[in-house]
């Protein structure tokens, strides 16, 4: 099977290395697990071993409260059950935390809250770069269901836990993967971007998770300018990675800039090369 021809070009390979250890380095969970063991001005490591805390627990529980801001007891047990594979066991060390200061309870609403967050500075870094970016180069041909096609590492073309190694269509994804795409950068600059049921809050929704929702959006559409600026740097063209689901859908591997989106999202991203249809 004969796939578009690679464009080779020194610079936005390491534009391309660039990026894909930006986004590396702001896996979620890591980056805010190393806010907390890097911790200049709180000892958290010194802190749980002083109290009896296994330490990866409570680190896990910090960066999960960083993370959800609010949690309820069966949610943080869920969450954090795999340190003990027993769910007593990790609602004992939960309340051990919430004595010993790492997390408040509110009473009113049955429900866990924050103490320490990450800087806006990290924040900022995670909510633009916590998903892999469209890649500037061609993606590397996929030979096996552990390739992506991005330049370093590996991982899987099924989507969430739905891994295997049975035969899955490669051709497919390569051929999806070829497909050098742009932005339209009118569109993206003169249209409001918006998503449906903001504007009032749905039957049965409690105004925390309505505000929740809004808030969402803001930082989607005010980190979708910044991903677009990152990504247009240095070159005014992409591509976007695919992979499957369990069902064989095929789904592109963009979050800011994605096709498969709201009608926004849609109007933003263009065929690189352009023909006439007549």
């Amino acid at each position: 099977m004969e796939y578009a021809t690679k464009r080779i070009d020194h610079d936005l390979i390491s534009h391309q290395v660039f990026l894909e250890k930006l986004y590396n380095k702001n896996q979620t969970t890591k980056r805010i697990a190393e806010e907390f063991t890097e911790s200049k001005q709180v000892d958290f490591i010194a802190h749980l071993e002083e109290h009896k805390v296994p330490v990866e627990f409570g680190i896990g529980l910090l960066t999960q409260m960083a993370l959800h801001k609010r949690a309820s007891v069966p949610t943080l047990v869920g969450i954090l059950r795999h340190h003990f594979d027993n769910s007593q066991a990790t609602v004992d060390m939960i309340q051990r935390c919430l004595e010993i200061g790492l997390v408040n309870w509110d009473k009113m609403t049955q429900t866990f809250t924050v103490i320490f967050e990450i800087g806006q500075a990290v924040q900022d870094d995670l909510d633009r770069y916590q998903y892999p970016l469209p890649m500037v180069v061609q993606p590397n041909t996929v030979r096996s269901n552990n390739d992506t096609g991005y330049l370093l590492g590996s991982g899987s073309l099924l989507l969430k836990d739905n891994h295997h190694e049975d035969d899955i269509c490669l051709d497919h994804i390569n051929r999806m993967n070829a497909v050098r795409l742009t932005l339209d950068m009118d569109t993206a600059t003169m249209i409001q971007n918006q998503w449906r049921n903001l504007d009032k809050i749905k039957p049965g929704e409690k105004r925390y998770d309505f505000e929740r929702r809004k808030k969402a959006f803001e930082k989607y559409d005010r980190t979708c300018k910044d991903v677009f600026e990152t990504l247009t740097m240095h070159s005014d063209s992409f591509y976007l990675t695919h992979k499957y689901d369990k069902r064989g859908r095929t789904y592109c591997q963009g979050y800011h800039v994605d096709y498969q989106g709201n009608a926004w999202n849609k109007a933003v991203v263009q065929l690189a090369d352009k023909e006439l249809v007549e």
